[in-house]
């Protein structure tokens, strides 16, 4: 199997892109090709591609015999996207990589370099070879290739583990030494990140994609609650922190410009706590300088973070250092007083325990210094 014939089963590679849009140049006339009989078991493979993400089984690529199944992967990206649930899009994100992942792993080292070269435009050079390797320290011996950083940067922040810290890295003239399989790692996570990214005007579904997406739904049923979108009220609002209180009090009154950094903070933190895109724009349109369009755009944007799926994705709202540093925690400006600010470190825990303390009818604050150890003094 040629190089480019087997870069068909990577669906991020530019030539399944490719050969994707030579048979369907966009969604709609994907569609239609899949309305026809001759095409429905496509339909068919791609719904056992997303029942595997959804019950986080073992996703299998197709042996591309047929010049037709690069179009399985869009199929069943479009049934996840029709059904609008993005704790099913992070599934199939996590699923995907996976599979690209162990496949990776059976790959040969030039045509790995190559699939995300041409794919990602990553620079990836050799570290030569074993022989060529052992004049180096003996801690980099086992790194058989480098690339830039800026690459590197793309996608290892996303990972966890310390050992992906860039400060953690050998680092030399801008190239980051990595191992073969941490290159997979890397490939595969930047996969992941397309698909919790991506984003497309969903067609006019045909009868058969339309019974393939129900049938998925009924599935869900069970493993997914759709959650509805929260709305302001007196009980959400109790529960805020002492910023949160001031920048969405200042917003609403409209009767001063709230500062970047402050409007940031504000939409990021009702965006993750679940309220509606449309009623995190209310809040912002009585701002004396407000451009209703620029709203829209900002809240969009940061709402499209926010909606990856999983709670550790997309944008965070800034911890309470930032919004010390930022004059933005009037705790630390000393206008204000909350006994909780003194044992968190991110508005998003502070609401998290104050709408549980509500909850439960509790007022005796101090608990906190029986149950926890103080993470900042102001």
């Amino acid at each position: 199997m040629s190089g480019r014939t087997l870069q068909l089963k990577y669906p991020f590679s530019a030539h399944a892109r490719q050969a994707s849009q030579k048979l369907a140049r966009d969604l709609g006339v994907l569609v239609d090709l899949l309305e026809r009989p001759e095409n429905h078991y496509i339909v068919e493979e791609a719904e056992k591609r997303v029942y595997a993400a959804l019950t986080q089984n073992p996703i299998r690529y197709p042996t591309m015999e047929n010049e037709k199944d690069v179009l399985i992967y869009p199929t069943s990206r479009l049934i996840v996207e029709e059904l609008g649930f993005p704790q099913l899009r992070a599934l199939q994100a996590e699923a995907e990589s996976k599979e690209a992942n162990r496949q990776l792993g059976n790959e040969k080292n030039d045509f790995v370099v190559e699939l995300c070269e041409s794919s990602f435009n990553w620079k990836i050079d050799s570290m030569g070879k074993i022989s060529e390797r052992s004049e180096l320290p003996l801690l980099l011996r086992t790194f058989e290739l480098k690339m830039r950083f800026e690459n590197y940067l793309e996608v290892a922040p996303s990972f966890h583990s310390d050992e992906w810290n860039l400060i953690n890295r050998y680092l030399d003239k801008g190239w980051v030494y990595i191992r073969r399989s941490e290159l997979d790692r890397l490939i595969s996570g930047k996969f992941r990140q397309l698909i919790m990214e991506g984003r497309f005007d969903i067609p006019k579904m045909s009868q058969r994609l339309i019974e393939a997406v129900q049938r998925i739904e009924d599935k869900t049923k069970g493993r997914i609650r759709k959650a509805e979108p929260m709305k302001m009220t007196e009980t959400l609002a109790s529960a805020f922190p002492p910023c949160i209180q001031k920048l969405h009090d200042d917003s609403v009154r409209g009767d001063v410009n709230l500062s970047h950094d402050a409007r940031f903070a504000l939409a990021a933190f009702l965006l993750k706590i679940g309220m509606d895109e449309n009623e995190v724009q209310k809040i912002f349109s009585g701002s004396p300088d407000r451009n209703i369009s620029l709203i829209e755009y900002q809240v969009r944007h940061i709402a499209s973070k926010r909606s990856m799926g999983v709670d550790d994705e997309g944008y965070t709202p800034p911890g309470c250092r930032k919004l010390q540093v930022n004059n933005l925690c009037p705790v630390y400006l000393g206008s204000v007083f909350d006994p909780l600010c003194e044992y968190v470190l991110n508005p998003l825990a502070f609401y998290q325990t104050r709408a549980w303390e509500i909850s439960k009818g509790i007022q005796d604050h101090s608990w906190y210094s029986r149950k926890r150890d103080k993470k900042q003094n102001f």
